[in-house]
């Protein structure tokens, strides 16, 4: 009676045992498949993408100013004026810019600083646009302007573009 007792003790001690593990989660099984491996990485990228975290829409800006694009970590200061220095919202799709389709029309100048400094244009490296000279060639290629390494923020790359000499306007179109 005693052994039968303690076997019936011990079998169900197992069952506990075995059915506390069945739902005790394991830290990092984002699967749940009580195993933490690869596929609980596959699983967490699966989750980011389905909900904007990796490859969701994007938000496109350019810059246009003096602050030297090594320095910048963020996009800031977003402005929505005609003649501030600074980042400007384009949107979460980037139009093809041409001669009759501006992402920045010269006419209007943007000061850029109170003093002649180098000056910087930042534009998404996924557009064809970059700065122009009154001819309409690119103003790197015309010795306007230097084109430097790339730099992203906020998950978008951008092409980097430096003046030649010191300015403290912006008046090119940029297409």
């Amino acid at each position: 009676m005693k052994k039968s007792l303690f076997l019936f003790a011990a079998m169900l001690l197992v069952s506990v045992c075995g059915f506390a593990q069945s739902n005790t989660p394991v830290r990092g099984d984002v699967n749940k498949d009580g195993t933490v491996d690869e596929q609980d990485i596959l699983a967490i990228l699966q989750i980011m993408q389905n909900s904007g975290g990796i490859g969701g829409a994007k938000t496109y800006y350019w810059y246009v100013g003096q602050t030297d694009p090594s320095t910048m970590t963020e996009i800031s200061p977003t402005v929505s004026d005609t003649s501030s220095p600074g980042w400007r919202l384009i949107g979460n799709t980037l139009p093809t810019y041409s001669v009759s389709n501006k992402l920045w029309d010269g006419t209007n100048e943007i000061t850029t600083g109170s003093s002649f400094a180098k000056q910087y244009i930042l534009i998404p490296n996924e557009s064809a646009a970059c700065p122009r000279d009154g001819v309409g060639s690119d103003a790197s290629e015309t010795g306007i302007y230097n084109k430097l390494s790339n730099i992203t923020i906020d998950n978008v790359v951008y092409k980097v573009y430096e003046t030649v000499g010191n300015k403290k306007k912006h008046d090119l179109d940029i297409y």
